[in-house]
């Protein structure tokens, strides 16, 4: 039994990953700024990552995930499945 990240397509995970990459040091840094772990001050760095990766990666999770549902479908019709 394939696991779920294997059926996804590609772009999907691009996207995905690209995404939590992009806007990850962001938010790990607001939250431990907000827990009291850290001074964050201004985090123009990671913030700009975040700012620069986001978009792309959203088109690619919304393209990734158009094509995964059509690959889906196409393989549940050959098989005979009906839902």
């Amino acid at each position: 039994m394939k696991s779920t990240w294997r059926k996804l397509h590609l772009t999907l995970k691009i996207g995905l990953i690209v995404f939590v990459l992009g806007a990850g040091p962001l938010l790990i840094l607001l939250g431990l700024d907000a827990l009291g772990f850290i001074d964050a001050g201004n985090a123009v760095g990671p913030g700009i990552l975040a700012m620069l990766s986001f978009y792309p990666s959203i088109v690619l999770i919304i393209i990734g995930s158009i094509l995964t549902y059509r690959k889906r479908k196409k393989v549940n019709m050959h098989s005979g499945f009906k839902p």
